[in-house]
């Protein structure tokens, strides 16, 4: 039986959410950096359904492992996502996709009676090679994840098969020689690394088995959804391959700043990725291709129109002009990104934007009012702009804002949610 919609339309009065359960459902498929948890995400659209009652389409643009896509599918929209990260996309296409209960029981039951301690003493086939694989996998782990990922690609089931692929993903993630409390890739160290002995197939098998029942307990929401998730894989920049003017919502948290200084979203997803077979110019390039991740050499001529913007890189730049241009090419980024989406939304659509302001140089960039100027400026208007405390997300509470040893400053540990109107095109 489906969640009934009347509970998932209640609006919170407290956003925080300091002990929900934020792994319910399909929310427990895969780790991602800094997820907006799903009650945000519920709340949100609830919040804009109840200002537009007769909305249908809902659009994600930083979908990342796809909490918006799911809630909304939940409430009844017809979700579509975008992302440029491949991993991101095949998280979301695991939470997003119902499968049939039987086909799910047999799938799984098969890969259990496949992954067996027996099938991998006697197993003999290829172990895929890429650089640093025998930094960051002991032998034996090496050995053990081929082996399973041989028997994820031997299943029939396509469905089934993608959730184990994420399984799979994950289990890379914890049996690595990586710090797994980090996003970026930091190895363990030499004396942690000497006894650590992970059970590959144990660590598989368990978190498959999460997995299917996240799946069980959301199937028959995702079944009804009005359409079947839409996810594609794109430059939020360009939005190619999103229709232009089709959406009522949109509900997104887009990365803070770029990839490099705040979160390793490429990081985080290179490991895995190499080990799915991706080449190594898309596995390893995800950071670079993300907002802001290229600088450029001097200042653009033509400033970005918001005033906190501008003031904010004055102030860094009187500290350090190169820092300055890199943060610069963030902003820049994210100002292209909301012309592009702009174009895909129906005048008096409603937005949700979940930021946090970080601080750069010891220069608070207050993202939220950036988000409302640079909307501003192509024809939206502020509704509100709420505020929420960060109980849990995975995020460094302290920086080196410097670069000097020991000089350490407070990062994240609020978030706006930034909701506005799209009144149409500036005449």
């Amino acid at each position: 039986m489906s969640t009934p919609l009347s509970s998932l339309l209640e609006q919170p009065d407290n956003w925080d959410f300091r002990d929900a359960d934020t792994k319910e459902g399909t929310h427990v498929i895969h780790s991602y950096p800094a997820m907006m948890i799903p009650q945000v995400a519920r709340g949100l659209i609830a919040r804009l359904r109840a200002l537009k009652p007769d909305a249908e389409t809902l659009l994600d643009p930083f979908c990342g492992a796809g909490t918006v896509l799911v809630e909304a599918a939940r409430q009844g929209l017809a979700p579509w996502g975008n992302d440029l990260n491949p991993l991101a996309l095949r998280i979301a296409r695991a939470r997003t996709t119902p499968i049939d209960e039987r086909e799910l029981r047999t799938a799984l039951t098969a890969l259990e009676a496949a992954v067996t301690p027996l099938a991998l003493a006697d197993w003999q086939g290829d172990i895929p090679t890429f650089e640093g694989r025998d930094f960051w996998f002991k032998p034996e782990v090496s050995r053990a994840l081929a082996f399973v990922l041989e028997q994820i690609r031997a299943m029939p089931h396509p469905n089934g098969r993608a959730l184990a692929e994420m399984a799979f993903s994950e289990t890379v993630r914890l049996v690595s020689n990586t710090r797994n409390g980090e996003f970026k890739l930091y190895r363990i160290p030499a004396d942690k690394l000497a006894t650590f002995q992970p059970n590959v197939l144990s660590v598989f098998r368990l978190t498959l088995a999460r997995y299917g029942a996240g799946l069980q307990a959301f199937d028959a929401d995702l079944r009804e959804a009005a359409a079947p998730t839409q996810i594609v894989q794109g430059d939020t920049r360009l939005l190619e391959g999103v229709p232009d003017q089709h959406f009522d919502l949109m509900v997104t948290s887009p990365p803070y700043g770029d990839s490099r200084t705040t979160v390793a979203y490429g990081q985080f997803s290179r490991l895995s990725l190499e080990w799915l077979g991706l080449p190594p110019e898309e596995a390893r390039t995800v950071d670079r291709r993300l907002l802001g991740g290229i600088a450029r050499p001097e200042p653009a001529l033509e400033p970005i129109p918001s005033a906190a913007v501008q003031a904010g890189l004055d102030a860094i730049a009187a500290q350090h002009p190169a820092r300055a241009r890199e943060v610069e090419s963030f902003y820049r980024d994210l100002d292209r990104a909301i012309a592009a989406i702009t174009r895909k939304l129906k005048p008096g659509a409603l937005c949700a934007w979940v930021v946090a302001n970080r601080t750069v140089k010891r220069v608070v960039l207050p993202t939220n009012t950036i988000i409302a100027e640079l909307s501003a400026a192509r024809g939206y208007s502020l509704i509100e702009d709420l505020t929420r405390n960060i109980p849990n997300k995975r995020m460094p509470l302290a920086n080196s804002p410097s670069n000097v040893a020991g000089d350490t400053g407070a990062t994240m540990t609020q978030e706006h949610m930034v909701i506005l109107r799209y009144d149409g095109p500036r005449r």
